[in-house]
Protein backbone atom coordinates (compact mmCIF):
# COMPACT_ATOMS: atom_id res chain seq x y z
CA UNK A 1 0.00 0.00 0.00
CA UNK A 2 1.10 3.69 -0.95
CA UNK A 3 1.86 6.39 1.19
CA UNK A 4 -0.11 9.47 0.34
CA UNK A 5 3.53 10.76 -1.11
CA UNK A 6 4.39 8.01 -3.47
CA UNK A 7 0.67 7.76 -4.66
CA UNK A 8 0.64 11.43 -5.40
CA UNK A 9 4.37 10.99 -6.76
CA UNK A 10 2.87 8.45 -8.95
CA UNK A 11 -0.14 10.05 -10.62
CA UNK A 12 2.91 12.94 -11.50
CA UNK A 13 4.94 10.44 -13.22
CA UNK A 14 2.35 8.12 -14.30
CA UNK A 15 -0.23 10.78 -16.48
CA UNK A 16 -0.79 11.99 -19.78
CA UNK A 17 -0.11 15.77 -19.52
CA UNK A 18 -1.48 18.55 -21.89
CA UNK A 19 0.26 18.76 -25.49
CA UNK A 20 -2.16 20.80 -27.33
CA UNK A 21 -2.68 24.44 -27.22
CA UNK A 22 -4.81 27.31 -28.83
CA UNK A 23 -4.04 31.33 -29.19
CA UNK A 24 -6.94 32.91 -27.38
CA UNK A 25 -7.94 36.74 -26.67
CA UNK A 26 -6.62 37.80 -23.79
CA UNK A 27 -10.57 38.90 -22.38
CA UNK A 28 -10.91 34.89 -22.69
CA UNK A 29 -7.76 33.53 -21.41
CA UNK A 30 -9.36 33.80 -17.51
CA UNK A 31 -8.46 31.00 -15.27
CA UNK A 32 -6.66 29.15 -18.42
CA UNK A 33 -3.51 27.54 -18.08
CA UNK A 34 -0.63 28.69 -20.13
CA UNK A 35 0.95 26.84 -22.91
CA UNK A 36 4.23 28.97 -23.34
CA UNK A 37 6.37 31.82 -21.28
CA UNK A 38 4.91 35.46 -22.59
CA UNK A 39 7.11 38.42 -22.31
CA UNK A 40 6.39 42.46 -22.48
CA UNK A 41 6.19 43.95 -25.64
CA UNK A 42 6.48 47.56 -24.40
CA UNK A 43 8.61 49.63 -21.64
CA UNK A 44 6.19 50.45 -18.65
CA UNK A 45 6.01 53.12 -18.04
CA UNK A 46 6.82 53.74 -21.95
CA UNK A 47 7.81 56.94 -21.14
CA UNK A 48 9.45 59.47 -18.58
CA UNK A 49 5.76 60.72 -16.78
CA UNK A 50 5.02 62.87 -13.39
CA UNK A 51 4.11 60.94 -10.26
CA UNK A 52 2.51 64.10 -9.14
CA UNK A 53 0.65 67.03 -9.77
CA UNK A 54 2.90 69.56 -9.70
CA UNK A 55 5.75 71.65 -11.65
CA UNK A 56 8.15 70.00 -14.60
CA UNK A 57 11.58 72.00 -14.14
CA UNK A 58 15.09 71.53 -14.69
CA UNK A 59 17.16 70.87 -11.15
CA UNK A 60 20.64 72.81 -13.08
CA UNK A 61 18.22 76.34 -12.71
CA UNK A 62 17.63 75.69 -10.02
CA UNK A 63 19.99 77.77 -7.92
CA UNK A 64 18.97 76.71 -3.85
CA UNK A 65 15.28 77.76 -2.29
CA UNK A 66 13.09 80.10 -3.52
CA UNK A 67 13.99 80.41 -7.10
CA UNK A 68 11.46 82.01 -9.22
CA UNK A 69 10.67 80.92 -12.66
CA UNK A 70 7.88 81.87 -15.15
CA UNK A 71 5.18 78.87 -16.13
CA UNK A 72 4.59 78.03 -19.43
CA UNK A 73 2.45 75.70 -21.16
CA UNK A 74 1.29 72.82 -19.57
CA UNK A 75 1.38 68.61 -19.38
CA UNK A 76 -1.34 66.51 -19.03
CA UNK A 77 -1.72 62.16 -19.51
CA UNK A 78 -2.17 61.72 -23.02
CA UNK A 79 -0.64 64.61 -24.37
CA UNK A 80 2.72 64.16 -26.56
CA UNK A 81 6.10 65.14 -24.48
CA UNK A 82 7.00 68.86 -24.64
CA UNK A 83 9.41 70.52 -24.38
CA UNK A 84 10.37 72.97 -21.34
CA UNK A 85 11.74 76.19 -22.10
CA UNK A 86 15.16 77.32 -20.31
CA UNK A 87 14.65 79.43 -17.29
CA UNK A 88 10.84 77.90 -16.86
CA UNK A 89 8.57 75.80 -15.31
CA UNK A 90 5.81 73.92 -17.03
CA UNK A 91 2.46 72.34 -15.03
CA UNK A 92 2.53 68.76 -15.20
CA UNK A 93 -0.33 66.52 -14.00
CA UNK A 94 -0.21 62.86 -12.65
CA UNK A 95 1.06 60.63 -15.84
CA UNK A 96 1.53 62.86 -18.00
CA UNK A 97 4.45 62.74 -19.97
CA UNK A 98 7.83 64.51 -18.47
CA UNK A 99 8.82 67.57 -21.14
CA UNK A 100 12.33 67.24 -22.30
CA UNK A 101 14.65 69.50 -20.75
CA UNK A 102 12.66 68.83 -17.41
CA UNK A 103 14.53 66.40 -14.65
CA UNK A 104 12.45 66.55 -11.77
CA UNK A 105 8.71 67.63 -10.84
CA UNK A 106 7.69 69.72 -7.89
CA UNK A 107 4.28 68.67 -6.10
CA UNK A 108 1.93 71.83 -6.22
CA UNK A 109 1.92 72.22 -2.42
CA UNK A 110 5.43 72.67 -2.31
CA UNK A 111 5.17 75.86 -4.29
CA UNK A 112 3.49 79.40 -4.43
CA UNK A 113 2.70 81.80 -6.63
CA UNK A 114 3.54 85.57 -6.57
CA UNK A 115 3.27 87.67 -9.85
CA UNK A 116 2.75 85.24 -12.16
CA UNK A 117 5.76 83.44 -11.28
CA UNK A 118 6.61 80.29 -9.73
CA UNK A 119 8.72 80.08 -6.01
CA UNK A 120 10.02 77.09 -5.45
CA UNK A 121 10.73 77.49 -1.75
CA UNK A 122 12.71 74.45 -1.15
CA UNK A 123 15.82 72.61 -2.93
CA UNK A 124 15.03 70.29 -5.81
CA UNK A 125 16.95 67.20 -6.07
CA UNK A 126 16.85 65.38 -9.90
CA UNK A 127 14.46 62.47 -10.36
CA UNK A 128 12.01 64.09 -7.49
CA UNK A 129 8.28 62.61 -8.53
CA UNK A 130 9.56 61.50 -11.74
CA UNK A 131 8.26 57.42 -12.91
CA UNK A 132 11.25 56.63 -15.15
CA UNK A 133 10.61 54.84 -18.68
CA UNK A 134 11.28 51.17 -17.63
CA UNK A 135 10.75 51.23 -14.35
CA UNK A 136 8.22 48.82 -13.85
CA UNK A 137 8.95 46.28 -16.89
CA UNK A 138 11.03 46.36 -19.97
CA UNK A 139 10.39 45.55 -23.43
CA UNK A 140 11.16 41.40 -23.29
CA UNK A 141 11.36 41.13 -19.98
CA UNK A 142 9.87 37.91 -18.94
CA UNK A 143 6.21 37.92 -17.32
CA UNK A 144 4.96 34.32 -16.77
CA UNK A 145 6.07 31.15 -17.35
CA UNK A 146 4.13 28.39 -19.02
CA UNK A 147 1.50 26.67 -16.72
CA UNK A 148 0.28 29.65 -15.00
CA UNK A 149 -3.27 29.66 -14.44
CA UNK A 150 -4.71 33.57 -16.08
CA UNK A 151 -5.97 35.50 -13.20
CA UNK A 152 -7.66 39.10 -13.87
CA UNK A 153 -4.36 40.74 -12.22
CA UNK A 154 -2.39 38.91 -14.61
CA UNK A 155 -4.68 39.98 -17.79
CA UNK A 156 -4.28 43.53 -16.27
CA UNK A 157 -0.24 43.17 -16.47
CA UNK A 158 -0.59 41.25 -20.22
CA UNK A 159 -2.76 44.37 -21.45
CA UNK A 160 -0.28 46.72 -20.19
CA UNK A 161 2.67 45.11 -21.37
CA UNK A 162 1.12 44.86 -24.66
CA UNK A 163 -0.03 41.41 -25.13
CA UNK A 164 -3.41 41.03 -26.80
CA UNK A 165 -3.21 37.30 -27.24
CA UNK A 166 -1.68 33.95 -25.81
CA UNK A 167 -1.24 30.53 -26.15
CA UNK A 168 -3.16 28.56 -23.60
CA UNK A 169 -3.84 24.65 -23.06
CA UNK A 170 -6.79 23.59 -24.41
CA UNK A 171 -9.31 22.61 -21.72
CA UNK A 172 -8.86 18.49 -20.67
CA UNK A 173 -11.94 16.37 -21.52
CA UNK A 174 -13.26 15.30 -18.14
CA UNK A 175 -15.90 12.45 -18.05
CA UNK A 176 -17.80 12.01 -14.17
CA UNK A 177 -19.61 9.12 -13.80
CA UNK A 178 -20.68 7.28 -10.33
CA UNK A 179 -21.98 3.35 -9.83
CA UNK A 180 -24.34 1.80 -7.77
CA UNK A 181 -27.58 0.40 -7.81
CA UNK A 182 -28.93 2.38 -4.98
CA UNK A 183 -28.17 5.69 -6.07
CA UNK A 184 -30.89 7.98 -7.51
CA UNK A 185 -30.98 11.74 -9.01
CA UNK A 186 -31.92 14.48 -6.09
CA UNK A 187 -35.42 14.66 -5.87
CA UNK A 188 -36.58 11.37 -7.61
CA UNK A 189 -38.71 9.55 -4.68
CA UNK A 190 -36.24 6.91 -2.89
CA UNK A 191 -37.11 3.20 -2.39
CA UNK A 192 -36.62 1.12 0.54
CA UNK A 193 -32.58 1.31 0.30
CA UNK A 194 -31.34 3.81 -1.97
CA UNK A 195 -29.84 6.95 -1.41
CA UNK A 196 -29.39 10.14 -3.36
CA UNK A 197 -26.74 10.33 -5.73
CA UNK A 198 -23.93 13.34 -4.44
CA UNK A 199 -20.54 12.50 -5.56
CA UNK A 200 -21.01 13.07 -8.85
CA UNK A 201 -22.61 16.36 -7.97
CA UNK A 202 -19.65 17.56 -6.09
CA UNK A 203 -16.70 16.01 -8.88
CA UNK A 204 -18.73 18.07 -11.34
CA UNK A 205 -18.35 21.18 -9.69
CA UNK A 206 -14.59 20.94 -8.40
CA UNK A 207 -13.51 19.72 -11.77
CA UNK A 208 -15.28 22.65 -13.20
CA UNK A 209 -13.47 24.94 -11.52
CA UNK A 210 -10.42 23.58 -12.08
CA UNK A 211 -10.80 24.97 -15.73
CA UNK A 212 -12.06 21.22 -16.69
CA UNK A 213 -14.50 20.93 -19.87
CA UNK A 214 -16.77 18.18 -17.52
CA UNK A 215 -19.50 15.73 -19.21
CA UNK A 216 -21.89 14.57 -16.82
CA UNK A 217 -21.98 10.22 -17.78
CA UNK A 218 -24.44 9.46 -15.08
CA UNK A 219 -24.83 6.77 -13.05
CA UNK A 220 -23.85 3.41 -14.15
CA UNK A 221 -25.19 0.33 -11.96
CA UNK A 222 -23.71 -2.27 -10.81
CA UNK A 223 -23.35 -4.75 -13.71
CA UNK A 224 -19.83 -5.65 -14.94
CA UNK A 225 -21.24 -5.37 -18.55
CA UNK A 226 -21.99 -2.03 -18.07
CA UNK A 227 -19.38 -0.81 -16.39
CA UNK A 228 -16.90 -2.29 -18.99
CA UNK A 229 -19.36 -0.63 -21.71
CA UNK A 230 -18.29 2.41 -20.32
CA UNK A 231 -15.14 2.65 -19.81
CA UNK A 232 -14.24 1.16 -23.13
CA UNK A 233 -15.95 4.43 -24.56
CA UNK A 234 -14.42 6.74 -22.43
CA UNK A 235 -10.41 6.17 -23.99
CA UNK A 236 -10.80 9.80 -25.88
CA UNK A 237 -11.66 11.57 -22.68
CA UNK A 238 -8.46 13.27 -20.75
CA UNK A 239 -9.89 11.91 -17.62
CA UNK A 240 -12.38 9.48 -16.02
CA UNK A 241 -13.66 10.09 -12.80
CA UNK A 242 -15.67 7.97 -11.54
CA UNK A 243 -17.17 7.19 -7.39
CA UNK A 244 -18.00 3.78 -6.03
CA UNK A 245 -16.64 0.01 -6.72
CA UNK A 246 -13.04 0.54 -6.13
CA UNK A 247 -12.84 -1.17 -2.76
CA UNK A 248 -13.06 -4.98 -1.61
CA UNK A 249 -17.02 -5.63 -2.05
CA UNK A 250 -18.77 -8.18 -4.52
CA UNK A 251 -20.34 -5.24 -6.14
CA UNK A 252 -17.32 -3.03 -6.38
CA UNK A 253 -16.93 -3.95 -9.69
CA UNK A 254 -15.01 -0.67 -11.52
CA UNK A 255 -11.76 -1.99 -9.84
CA UNK A 256 -12.33 -5.61 -11.36
CA UNK A 257 -13.51 -4.07 -14.86
CA UNK A 258 -10.48 -1.49 -15.32
CA UNK A 259 -8.19 -4.33 -14.48
CA UNK A 260 -9.23 -5.85 -17.34
CA UNK A 261 -9.06 -3.39 -19.76
CA UNK A 262 -6.68 -0.56 -18.10
CA UNK A 263 -3.63 -0.40 -16.59
CA UNK A 264 -3.89 -0.24 -13.28
CA UNK A 265 -0.88 2.13 -11.04
CA UNK A 266 -2.48 1.69 -7.53
CA UNK A 267 -5.76 1.18 -5.81
CA UNK A 268 -4.76 1.62 -2.13
CA UNK A 269 -3.11 4.69 -0.50
CA UNK A 270 -2.60 4.58 3.23
CA UNK A 271 -4.76 7.64 4.25
CA UNK A 272 -8.14 8.10 6.25
CA UNK A 273 -10.31 8.87 4.63
CA UNK A 274 -10.25 7.01 1.04
CA UNK A 275 -8.06 4.32 1.46
CA UNK A 276 -9.89 2.77 -1.84
CA UNK A 277 -8.70 4.75 -3.97
CA UNK A 278 -7.80 3.76 -7.86
CA UNK A 279 -5.61 5.58 -10.24
CA UNK A 280 -4.60 4.25 -14.30
CA UNK A 281 -4.38 4.56 -17.76
CA UNK A 282 -7.29 3.76 -20.16
CA UNK A 283 -5.82 3.25 -23.60
CA UNK A 284 -3.27 5.57 -24.78
CA UNK A 285 -4.26 9.13 -23.11
CA UNK A 286 -6.97 8.94 -20.41
CA UNK A 287 -6.17 8.92 -16.99
CA UNK A 288 -8.39 7.30 -14.81
CA UNK A 289 -9.16 7.97 -10.78
CA UNK A 290 -11.83 5.24 -9.44
CA UNK A 291 -12.36 7.77 -6.04
CA UNK A 292 -14.41 5.33 -3.08
CA UNK A 293 -18.18 5.60 -2.67
CA UNK A 294 -18.56 6.90 0.81
CA UNK A 295 -19.35 10.36 0.16
CA UNK A 296 -16.66 12.50 2.50
CA UNK A 297 -14.01 10.07 1.23
CA UNK A 298 -14.38 11.00 -2.60
CA UNK A 299 -14.31 14.72 -1.92
CA UNK A 300 -11.21 14.26 0.49
CA UNK A 301 -9.16 12.11 -2.40
CA UNK A 302 -10.59 14.49 -4.83
CA UNK A 303 -8.70 17.52 -3.28
CA UNK A 304 -5.39 14.87 -2.56
CA UNK A 305 -5.14 13.44 -6.51
CA UNK A 306 -7.17 14.89 -8.74
CA UNK A 307 -6.71 18.40 -7.90
CA UNK A 308 -2.92 18.51 -8.41
CA UNK A 309 -3.47 16.11 -11.32
CA UNK A 310 -5.37 18.16 -13.15
CA UNK A 311 -3.28 21.13 -12.35
CA UNK A 312 0.02 18.98 -13.47
CA UNK A 313 -1.90 18.09 -16.62
CA UNK A 314 -1.55 22.10 -17.21
CA UNK A 315 1.57 21.68 -16.55
CA UNK A 316 1.19 23.75 -13.42
CA UNK A 317 2.20 23.76 -9.62
CA UNK A 318 0.48 20.74 -8.50
CA UNK A 319 1.75 21.32 -4.65
CA UNK A 320 -1.85 22.09 -2.51
CA UNK A 321 -1.35 25.15 -0.25
CA UNK A 322 -0.62 23.89 3.53
CA UNK A 323 -0.76 26.81 6.35
CA UNK A 324 -0.11 26.47 10.09
CA UNK A 325 -2.37 26.63 12.74
CA UNK A 326 -2.93 26.45 16.31
CA UNK A 327 -5.73 23.73 17.72
CA UNK A 328 -8.17 25.19 19.77
CA UNK A 329 -9.14 21.89 21.45
CA UNK A 330 -7.70 17.73 21.91
CA UNK A 331 -8.43 15.01 19.91
CA UNK A 332 -7.12 11.44 20.17
CA UNK A 333 -6.92 8.82 17.62
CA UNK A 334 -5.23 5.30 16.68
CA UNK A 335 -2.44 6.19 14.39
CA UNK A 336 -1.33 4.03 11.35
CA UNK A 337 -2.78 6.03 8.00
CA UNK A 338 -2.38 9.87 7.53
CA UNK A 339 -5.77 11.09 8.10
CA UNK A 340 -7.54 14.05 7.16
CA UNK A 341 -10.07 15.59 9.65
CA UNK A 342 -12.65 17.75 8.65
CA UNK A 343 -12.32 21.28 10.47
CA UNK A 344 -12.47 24.84 10.73
CA UNK A 345 -10.43 27.45 10.37
CA UNK A 346 -10.92 30.95 11.72
CA UNK A 347 -8.77 33.83 11.73
CA UNK A 348 -8.50 35.78 15.27
CA UNK A 349 -6.74 39.24 14.83
CA UNK A 350 -4.34 37.79 12.49
CA UNK A 351 -4.07 34.53 14.03
CA UNK A 352 -5.17 31.23 12.90
CA UNK A 353 -7.17 28.66 14.87
CA UNK A 354 -8.45 25.45 13.87
CA UNK A 355 -11.28 23.12 15.31
CA UNK A 356 -12.09 19.29 14.37
CA UNK A 357 -15.70 19.15 13.83
CA UNK A 358 -17.70 16.54 15.41
CA UNK A 359 -18.93 13.06 13.25
CA UNK A 360 -15.73 12.53 11.26
CA UNK A 361 -17.31 9.00 9.39
CA UNK A 362 -16.92 9.25 5.85
CA UNK A 363 -20.26 8.32 5.10
CA UNK A 364 -21.24 11.85 7.66
CA UNK A 365 -21.88 14.95 4.96
CA UNK A 366 -23.56 17.15 7.85
CA UNK A 367 -20.57 18.53 9.30
CA UNK A 368 -19.65 20.06 5.31
CA UNK A 369 -21.36 23.04 6.13
CA UNK A 370 -18.98 23.91 8.92
CA UNK A 371 -16.06 22.56 7.02
CA UNK A 372 -13.18 25.30 5.12
CA UNK A 373 -10.24 23.05 6.35
CA UNK A 374 -8.76 19.77 6.63
CA UNK A 375 -6.59 18.83 9.21
CA UNK A 376 -3.11 16.87 7.99
CA UNK A 377 -2.56 14.30 11.18
CA UNK A 378 1.02 12.21 10.04
CA UNK A 379 0.84 8.68 10.45
CA UNK A 380 2.54 7.97 13.54
CA UNK A 381 0.60 10.75 15.60
CA UNK A 382 -2.07 9.86 18.03
CA UNK A 383 -3.65 13.31 18.32
CA UNK A 384 -2.88 16.30 19.28
CA UNK A 385 -3.91 18.93 22.35
CA UNK A 386 -5.08 22.58 22.29
CA UNK A 387 -2.80 24.92 21.44
CA UNK A 388 -0.65 22.42 19.17
CA UNK A 389 0.73 23.51 15.49
CA UNK A 390 -1.74 21.72 13.04
CA UNK A 391 -0.97 21.53 9.28
CA UNK A 392 -4.18 22.39 7.56
CA UNK A 393 -5.33 22.35 4.14
CA UNK A 394 -7.74 25.53 3.49
CA UNK A 395 -10.62 24.48 1.16
CA UNK A 396 -12.11 28.10 0.86
CA UNK A 397 -11.37 31.63 1.21
CA UNK A 398 -13.77 31.98 3.79
CA UNK A 399 -11.83 32.32 6.68
CA UNK A 400 -13.20 34.86 9.61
Amino acid sequence: MLSLEEAQAAIVDGMVAASEAETVDLAQAHLRYLAESVAATVDNPAFDNSAMDGYAVNTEQLVGAGFRLPRIGESSAGDAPGILSPDSTMRIFTGAPLPDGADAVVIQEDIRIEDDEVVFPHTVQPGQNIRPRGQDFQRGDSLFDTGRRVSAFDAALLAAAGVARVSVFRRPRVLVIATGNELVAPGSPLKPGQIYESNRQATLLMAGQLGADVIDGGTVRDDPDAVRDVLKNSMDYDFVISSGGVSVGDYDLVKQVFAEIGDINFWKVRIKPGKPVAFGRLGERCNFFGLPGNPVSSLVTFYLFVQPALLAWHHGSATPLSLKASATTSYRRHAGRTEFLRARLESNDGNLRVTPLPGQGSHMLGTLRDTNALIRLEHDVEGFAAGDTLSVIPLSTDIS
